[in-house]
């Protein structure tokens, strides 16, 4: 997965993603514009995370898993 590295640690990408929907949840778009990625590919992070079970998605909005906080640190 794009999202984490072969020994099992979160990428920086997916870390920025998750640090920036820790606290309110965000659409796509949202989240690209604050975290400078493009949206292709915070789309591809997200589907990776949502079926690792990261992140939840509720009507075209994510927000992180608070089951997850602790990979952050």
């Amino acid at each position: 997965m794009a999202c984490v590295t072969s020994d099992g640690n979160l990428t920086s990408s997916a870390k920025d993603l998750l640090q920036v929907i820790q606290h309110e949840a965000l659409s796509a778009d949202q989240i690209a514009k604050k975290i400078n990625m493009p949206l292709f590919k915070v789309r591809s992070n997200l589907r990776d995370m949502a079926s690792m079970g990261f992140v939840i998605e509720e009507n075209e909005s994510y927000k992180m898993n608070p089951k997850v906080e602790k990979l952050l640190n």
